[in-house]
């Protein structure tokens, strides 16, 4: 539920479009931005993160309580369109790099992207620090 309430505050200046209609061309470009400056394991977390984030998004769908959180039907379609367009930069990010994403089982913080996981433990388990690889 916090994860939501966190989605719909980013996303409430999402409400205006591009002249080309493209939603939240300002949040894409600064998602790009912030991969562009990820390690592999960084944007390992990142893709089991987003898969992660857009399920939970889809089930609010399916939960009244969930659904008015997320602020209701038509936002919650804007936060899993913005979802499914960072998924797409994401693994644009992992082709131009040469690698393929996986969905890991490693823990993930729900409301953190990778480049914002102060967690010693999380950054431990995934290798952020981990300058080799």
């Amino acid at each position: 539920m916090q994860k939501l309430g966190r989605s719909r505050q980013l996303a409430s200046s999402d409400e205006q479009t591009s002249d080309a209609g493209v939603p939240f061309p300002e949040q894409l470009k600064d998602y790009q931005s912030q991969l562009e400056r990820c390690s592999t394991p960084m944007l390992r977390y990142e893709w089991t993160w987003l898969q992660q984030h857009l399920e939970d998004l889809e089930l609010c769908g399916n939960n009244p309580e969930m659904l008015n959180v997320a602020g209701g039907e038509a936002h919650l379609s804007r936060l899993i369109l913005q979802a499914r367009r960072c998924l797409e930069l994401l693994g644009q990010t992992f082709e131009q790099r040469g690698l393929a994403p996986i969905r890991e089982t490693r823990s993930v913080v729900s409301g953190e992207h990778a480049w914002e996981v102060s967690n010693s433990t999380i950054r431990d388990q995934w290798g952020f620090d981990d300058l080799s690889r």
